[in-house]
């Protein structure tokens, strides 16, 4: 998550948790992986504005293995040079085939939003509604390599690698480009842990961010991630981590 839209690249993380499943997404409990849950402190020129949490479960969606990811943001600055109030929640079912359903809801500086989408039959199809306005949108599955819940960086392997990938923003269900370059490795001590992680620089249209991450079979974890939006530069660190 970015003060850019920091409520769309956490989480990208892409990230909210949604305190009622979506009715039309059917969850089971997997058994016996416990769920991961992340707390992260947000920050803009050095001064804490909000904070995000977030949880990974292990699911059965419809039969198949998956991962849930749950997350809810708050973010409030009041700053001679920076304002925004921002609290939103998402829900996505991921599998090792890609992103399943997406759902979304943001109210920012008074401002509702919304967006729901379901893959279905070969093609995502979202439900995006902002200040009273609707509108659908049908993307083809062949039309991107992967969505920002995937985070794709995972599978970079040398540092000094970079690579394009069509990527599907969830958010504003449109197709972009996005370029990364693999920095380096680092470890980052994060709730009392030592996380190795894989420092990627990445940009696209609406996102320049640098993002340190771990990924592991339960998802994946952003340690700490810095960038620059049209609201201003931020900070995401990760102040704790539990498997319960």
């Amino acid at each position: 998550m970015h003060l850019k839209r920091c409520t769309s690249l956490v989480c990208s993380f892409a990230l909210l948790l949604v305190a009622a499943v979506d009715p039309a997404l059917s969850y089971s409990q997997a058994e016996p992986e416990p769920a991961k849950a992340l707390r992260y402190k947000i920050s803009s020129h050095g001064i804490d504005v909000g904070e995000l949490k977030t949880t990974f479960s292990p699911v059965l969606y419809k039969g198949q293995h998956a991962v849930r990811f749950e997350s809810r943001l708050s973010v409030h600055a009041n700053l001679i040079f920076f304002r925004k109030t921002s609290r939103s929640q998402e829900d996505a079912c991921v599998t090792d085939e890609g992103t399943l359903s997406y759902h979304k809801r943001r109210e920012e500086n008074g401002r509702s939003y919304s967006v729901e989408g379901v893959l279905d039959g070969g093609s995502f199809r979202f439900s995006l509604q902002e200040e009273g306005a609707a509108r659908k949108a049908t993307i083809p599955r062949t039309s991107y390599d992967f969505t920002t819940m995937d985070c794709p960086e995972t599978r970079m392997t040398r540092e000094g690698e970079s690579m394009s990938v069509r990527l599907l923003d969830m958010e504003r269900a449109v197709v972009v480009t996005r370029r990364y370059r693999f920095v380096k490795s680092e470890n980052m001590e994060a709730g009392g842990k030592t996380i190795r992680c894989k420092v990627i620089d990445f940009t696209d249209p609406y996102n320049s961010c640098r993002r340190w991450v771990n990924g592991d079979e339960r998802g994946v974890t952003i340690v700490r991630q810095e960038g620059k939006g049209d609201s201003g530069s931020y900070s995401l660190r990760l102040v704790s981590l539990e498997k319960g």
